[in-house]
């Protein structure tokens, strides 16, 4: 691979406040795995021995019901680091599937190598509580956007936190499809289509294949506060 395994790690804040030698090691039990668009990088439930550093592409978090129903949780983007918790889990078994939305490579991290090093390192310690912490914070967030809050809300918000804005206009490229867009949001696709047309409507956004102009961000924020 061309990628420089260290200077991958030194980017992500989970890494930052290691030595050159503690970095060295990470590298020495990491590797890197490529893959296809589709294709599952583990399964939900699967015995969990690595966490995850997305250098390239992007992977899509899910929950499966038995119902055979699945719900998007997140989709980590390039440099995002994601799955460090089952560290510091008894049962290290991944409680989510990840599979790459489009070709994508990861770095997987072993994670008892890392403890090994964090146990040396309060530091980092503390890094990666506030990183965990502010993941919860988020979690709690969305599960208030989806138990409060109707369809709508959950679309404008989205759209408002995600886009460029100005004083009167946004906009933001959508970068994954609106089906996936829909299962994060807990929103049924056909659904999500009527809210799009709603709003287009009556002349808040204009959607333009993967771009979204949010053309009255004024009154989206209000829609979203009354």
């Amino acid at each position: 691979m061309p990628h420089n395994k260290q200077q991958n790690l030194k980017k992500d804040n989970l890494f930052s406040a290691f030595s050159e030698s503690e970095l060295a090691q990470i590298s020495e039990f990491s590797s890197y795995q490529v893959l296809a668009k589709g294709q599952i990088l583990f399964a939900q439930g699967q015995a969990a021995t690595d966490f995850f550093l997305n250098i390239d592409g992007q992977i899509k978090l899910a929950f499966s019901s038995v119902q055979g129903g699945e719900k998007v949780m997140n989709v980590i983007n390039k440099g995002q680091s994601f799955a460090e918790a089952i560290m510091f889990l008894d049962n290290k078994r991944y409680p989510l599937s990840a599979t790459a939305l489009i070709p994508s490579t990861v770095l997987r991290i072993d994670a008892q190598c890392y403890l090994g090093i964090l146990k040396k390192s309060p530091e980092t310690c503390f890094k990666i509580m506030g990183k965990l912490s502010h993941r919860l914070h988020w979690m709690m967030s969305e599960i208030n956007n989806l138990t409060l809050h109707d369809s709508t809300y959950r679309l404008v918000n989205f759209l408002l936190n995600h886009a460029h804005q100005d004083n009167k206009s946004a906009t933001m490229r959508l970068s994954i499809s609106k089906q996936i867009l829909a299962s994060q949001l807990a929103i049924q696709p056909e659904t999500l289509s009527r809210i799009f047309k709603k709003l287009s409507g009556a002349g808040l956004l204009k959607v333009d294949k993967n771009y979204i102009h949010l053309l009255e961000v004024s009154k989206l924020q209000q829609l979203i506060k009354s």
